[in-house]
């Protein structure tokens, strides 16, 4: 997929491999310390206390089409309690990995950090508790050698289709994606456990946030920030990640609430760059035609229980923004 005059170009470049396991410097499996060719890719997941998600996310990385001598592995451990301790020979000679740990900070300022110490041409960003699918990874890398200015985003899939929570938050994902990045225009917003850019580009743009909090809609941000620089947004569907974040009502709840608290400091952000609520209005009342769309492909029952967790997210979602106005205010 991948022409050798562009693999030639990106591998060139030396770069020394960092050692210890400090918050400074990280950690370097033995395998790969003596390797200094500058990778091709580098592939940045944060994560905070999850290391079975862990662990399960990284087996995934190791299955990757994409030559191991090629890319690397740059976990962040955003201040874990205790801290990350990973098995390094359990993925010996599948993976180039390091371990970044830091002060608990927020995903935004995770994702930024693995940014600033990844070795990479091209930044590749997923979640803990995704596991990529085999060819993702080459996927990116295909997409951004024909779009080397572009954000590239995949696509997400629910690997809990059984939790009838998990499902709800995964038709959420769908109508934004199918409303936001719809085929009558470009694309707006892509979900940070599912992109890829060049490392100089992202860092021309800013990049995540280090200072958005630790709520959510970080990637909302990024997303709008690139676009308001006059970058494209490019949709490859075929780079499959699939997500595994099992839920409770109340974890599904406390989930929506931060995202409205997010979408608030989103929008207030937003308005300072001289944009608008339009499109997110938009989204909302198209709800009323979207959803019943697709829970139509539900049983009856189902279909009820996933329309009353969808009407409970919208609750959720509107009283964590009502929330964050308040305390904007006081």
């Amino acid at each position: 997929m991948i022409t050798d005059r562009v693999l030639l170009c990106l591998r060139l470049g030396q770069r020394t491999w960092l050692r210890g396991s400090d918050s400074r410097r990280g950690a370097v499996m033995p395998s790969t310390a003596n390797n200094p060719a500058k990778p091709l890719a580098s592939v940045i997941v944060p994560t905070r206390n999850r290391p079975s998600a862990i662990v399960a996310c990284l087996d995934a990385l190791a299955e990757q089409s994409l030559p191991s001598s090629e890319w690397e592995v740059v976990v962040v451990d955003d201040g874990s309690d205790p801290a990350l301790s990973l098995a390094f020979d359990r993925w010996q000679q599948r993976l180039r990995l390091r371990v970044i740990r830091q002060e608990p900070s927020g995903p935004a300022a995770a994702r930024h950090r693995g940014a600033a110490e990844a070795a990479g041409h091209i930044l590749a960003f997923t979640d803990d508790d995704c596991s990529p699918s085999p060819h993702w990874l080459e996927t990116l890398v295909d997409a951004l050698s024909h779009s080397p200015d572009a954000l590239v985003g995949g696509t997400t899939i629910n690997g809990l289709s059984h939790d009838d929570y998990a499902e709800a938050s995964q038709l959420i994902l769908e109508v934004a994606y199918e409303h936001f990045n719809g085929s009558d225009g470009p694309a707006m917003f892509f979900a940070s456990s599912n992109i890829a850019c060049h490392a100089d580009t992202y860092h021309a743009s800013g990049g995540f946030d280090p200072a958005f909090p630790a709520l959510a809609a970080e990637d909302r941000d990024f997303c709008d920030r690139w676009r308001a620089q006059g970058r494209q947004l490019l949709w490859e569907r075929h780079a499959v990640v699939v997500h595994r974040h099992g839920q409770s009502l109340s974890t599904f709840t406390r989930l929506h609430f931060r995202y409205g608290r997010g979408a608030l400091v989103y929008q207030r952000r937003r308005r300072e760059r001289g944009g608008n609520m339009s499109a997110d209005l938009g989204f909302h009342r198209s709800l009323l035609w979207r959803l019943p769309r697709v829970l139509r492909r539900y049983p009856v029952a189902r279909r009820l229980r996933l329309a009353v967790l969808l009407g409970w997210w919208q609750i959720a979602n509107a009283a964590g923004f009502a929330w964050e106005a308040l305390r904007f205010t006081r």
